[in-house]
């Protein structure tokens, strides 16, 4: 059984926080940092801010359960599992495991986490019952049948089945904890405008659409933050929030292209610093709209992308190519000599010809880049689709209600990797409760969703790899989408600051991460 004490973690993390800090002295003013962004979520709700805009803000309000230690290993992209408000847990059995609250971590507002607060963060009132307070939180839970607080400081969470990706699952996004007494009395929709956390910096304004302007939470339990304020700013254009940081604007910005490497590297006081994320962007077809309902024109689609062309020619090859639906962080369960994904123009005009397709119309629906590359990616891919005789054309539009409208045929999406497990985001978001399922018409085999409810329960190991592969073999045949690629988050930044970027969503400003020269 598996019993992670704190103690040893706590004293090598206060350590790195003191010395994170030496740039500034206790006595001195502690800078502001300012954060260009391409947009900000609606909400600031933990859960409903999940997507690439809003997991980089709400990271830093919010604390988990249990922490993914990225630089456990130095490389930003570490699984290790350590302490955070929690300081430690056992597991003691195939569907249960019991945490132990550390002491003295306090909300923002003062008060001092419990059990019953982590108890609330993770029920069924709020995250996965029939009717949860937060509608999406049952995407991102684990098959929970009971979360309760034995005592103030303990708390016991058991799975319907078996689930060794609990833990993991308790260190991640789903897993920021929040109060029970102000969220009941706020619920999730006022709570996201004014949120309370645990985490290194505390809310001072939001403005959606705008700005949010945070402020150092000095009793954090991992030390004082060493920025006395962040402020992430909404500048739309990749271009203006280059020339901002260049022009002193801004200390990082982020979402920048290949394109603007060039421009940052002839500065002297900035640079770029990239990683590639657990992400990959997505194409989803909605399988019951008349054109696609045949998987032959969705596999001919797929058949006809051609990956390396477009991560050279709009991500100058830093991209990550996947081989399949699949991580290196994934462990024992990544099959690293597992085909990758194949460009056949001709096999796809055969089937676009055994179809029985047409030439009528197919519109491929979007925002206006709200993922990196999007709109140049989906223009390559329209000309790459007429070339083997599908007839598709790009529709921009506002907003994503407007995207999801009857009518829908094809339209772009992101999945990020929730944990690095393979429990996720192929078994939850195109499993049976998924989107793709229940909003975009694909009627999965049966043995896909079988084969997704075993990947979730089983243990690491030959079995459960042998079980995810049949699965991408499934979902590869039946093409409800296709991914294009693992997109590099790329930042500019002063050089003077003292930040590494992780390979996920948000950005860590917590103090061993975050420290400013001089």
């Amino acid at each position: 059984m598996l019993d992670l004490s704190r103690r040893s973690f706590m004293a090598g993390s206060a350590a790195v926080a003191t010395l994170a800090a030496t740039g500034v002295s206790a006595q001195a003013k502690r800078p502001e940092l300012r954060i260009a962004v391409q947009g900000l979520p609606v909400t600031l709700e933990p859960v409903n801010a999940i997507g690439n805009v809003g997991n980089r803000v709400t990271n830093a309000i919010f604390d988990t359960l249990i922490r993914r230690d990225f630089f456990a290993d130095g490389s930003g992209s570490a699984t290790a599992l350590v302490p955070a408000i929690a300081k430690s847990w056992k597991r003691d059995d195939a569907r249960t495991v019991t945490v132990t609250l550390a002491d003295g971590i306090k909300f923002h507002n003062g008060e001092t986490v419990t059990a019953k607060d982590v108890a609330f963060t993770f029920s069924a009132d709020r995250a996965w019952g029939a009717k949860p307070m937060v509608p999406r939180g049952p995407l991102f839970s684990a098959n929970f049948e009971s979360v309760e607080a034995i005592d103030d400081k303990t708390v016991r969470f058991k799975t319907k089945a078996d689930d060794f990706s609990l833990e993991k699952r308790l260190a991640s996004w789903i897993s920021w904890v929040v109060p029970e007494k102000l969220y009941r009395e706020q619920g999730p929709e006022a709570f996201g405008l004014k949120p309370v956390g645990t985490g290194p910096y505390k809310l001072v304004e939001f403005i959606p659409g705008d700005r949010v302007v945070l402020e150092a939470f000095d009793d954090y339990y991992l030390g004082r933050p060493t920025a006395s304020r962040v402020t992430f700013q909404v500048v739309p254009e990749v271009a203006t929030r280059a020339a901002g940081l260049i022009s002193g604007d801004y200390d990082i910005v982020c979402a920048l292209t290949p394109d603007n490497l060039p421009l940052l590297a002839s500065q002297s006081h900035v640079e770029a610093r990239s990683s590639q994320i657990e992400n990959v962007h997505l194409v989803v077809y909605q399988s019951d709209a008349p054109a696609l309902s045949d998987k032959r024109m969705r596999q001919a689609l797929n058949l006809s992308i051609d990956r390396d062309l477009i991560n050279k020619t709009l991500w100058g090859g830093l991209a990550g190519i996947t081989n399949g639906f699949q991580i290196p962080q994934y462990g024992v369960v990544y099959d690293p000599k597992r085909p990758g994904f194949k460009h056949d123009p001709a096999a796809a005009r055969e089937l676009v010809k055994a179809a029985g397709y047409k030439g009528e119309p197919i519109t491929f629906r979007t925002l206006n880049d709200y993922y990196v590359n999007s709109n140049a990616a989906i223009q390559m891919m329209l000309e790459m689709w007429k070339a083997v005789g599908i007839n598709a054309r790009m529709e921009i539009l506002d907003q994503w209600s407007q995207v999801l409208a009857p009518g829908l045929q094809i339209r772009n999406w992101s999945n990020g990797f929730q944990m690095p497990d393979a429990a996720t985001p192929l078994p939850s978001d195109w499993g049976p409760k998924g989107s793709v399922q229940t909003v975009h018409g694909w009627k999965a085999p049966q043995a896909f969703n079988d084969l997704a409810a075993q990947v979730a329960s089983m243990p690491d190991g030959d079995d459960r790899r042998g079980a995810f592969q049949r699965l991408l073999d499934i979902w590869e045949d039946e093409a409800p989408g296709a991914v294009l690629y693992r997109p590099v988050e790329i930042y500019g930044i002063r050089r003077d600051i003292n930040w590494k970027p992780v390979s996920f969503e948000f950005m860590d400003l917590r103090p061993y991460n975050l420290s400013f020269a001089g």
